[in-house]
């Protein structure tokens, strides 16, 4: 494998960013809720992601993990206090009605899980805070220190600050993944109509987990 580069993406990069976090959450439970028809789904999250990434791109927070040759491999989208919850203005100059309007079936079943994912984000955190909205690495690479790199390029930043980060995972694997570098479940739920769970975790300032 060629040198990886974690460094800002690009405007540039935007689909490619969105294209590898469509194949990464191809399996996720919150992805299967919004396209359940694996034969649509990875079109439907790109779709679907794309708006979220470029309304986080001007904030100046979202990393990515690029080749040699200039493949985004992962991506992890940071968004600062303020701006933990993208608003619909924003959403709409990111192109959020033109993905609507491209998938209006999966649209109508995420939102109603986006609206329980935001009451469960404010009960479980309160005050100034960052979000990891969508961190993903390309499949193939999972598991090669990619995903790793990316969450301590936000970190670094977001510990300089004191501040903490909060995220939102559907897998008790994911769960563990980001208790080893120093998150803690502040919130469980199931998401409502599904028999799916999704955990919320905070991470607090300078915090150092030990790693596996």
């Amino acid at each position: 494998m060629s040198p990886i580069d974690v460094r800002p993406l690009r405007t540039g990069e935007t689909d490619a960013a969105v294209e590898v976090l469509g194949r990464a959450f191809f399996e996720d439970p919150g992805a299967i809720i919004v396209e359940p028809d694996p034969a649509l789904r990875e079109m439907a999250c790109r779709q679907l992601f794309g708006p979220v990434v470029r309304s986080a791109l001007p904030f100046g927070h979202v990393a990515a993990a690029v080749d040699g040759d200039g493949r985004v491999l992962g991506v992890a989208t940071w968004v600062p206090p303020g701006h933990e919850t993208a608003t619909e203005d924003e959403l709409v100059a990111a192109g959020l009605l033109d993905a609507l309007a491209a998938v209006p079936e999966a649209a109508a079943r995420m939102n109603p899980m986006v609206g329980f994912l935001e009451a469960q984000h404010a009960r479980a955190v309160v005050g100034p805070h960052w979000r990891l909205e969508f961190f993903g690495v390309d499949p193939d690479l999972q598991g090669t220190g990619i995903g790793g790199r990316l969450l301590d390029a936000g970190h670094e930043t977001i510990d300089a600050r004191g501040e903490r980060c909060y995220l939102e995972t559907f897998t008790t694997k994911n769960v563990s993944f980001y208790e080893k570098r120093g998150y803690r479940v502040v919130v469980e739920g199931q998401v409502p109509d599904t028999r799916t769970l999704v955990w919320g975790l905070v991470r607090e300032p300078s915090t150092r987990a030990a790693f596996p």
